[in-house]
């Protein structure tokens, strides 16, 4: 899956993942499989490097929009209505990245 983006044409939601999950105190185990070379230095690269500018803005905005509340359930949110709201609020931050880039240009 790639989450849209508007400098690079998408950020893999397995390097978000991968970053997250490696850097996350309440997971104390992250397992990765690869199918390829390609896949296993790309994983490499995110754990020795982090993330882009663009790609840690983008997990911060989703923490701040979507768990904040750390006693959050998704309970009785449907999957659809979860991703639109997701994709808007990714939308939303983005913009804000590029006007902060302009304006620093």
């Amino acid at each position: 899956a790639v989450v849209s983006t508007q400098s690079t044409g998408g950020s893999s939601i397995t390097r978000l993942a991968l970053q997250f999950s490696t850097s996350e105190p309440r997971v104390p185990c992250t397992l990765v499989g690869c199918e390829t070379k390609d896949q296993l230095m790309e994983n490499l690269k995110v754990i020795n490097e982090g993330l882009t500018q663009e790609e840690t803005i983008l997990i911060s905005t989703v923490r701040e929009k979507f768990f904040a509340d750390s006693h959050h359930s998704w309970e009785g949110v449907g999957e659809e209505k979860f991703w639109t709201k997701v994709k808007n609020e990714m939308e939303k931050a983005t913009s804000v990245y590029w006007k902060m880039q302009n304006a620093t240009a």
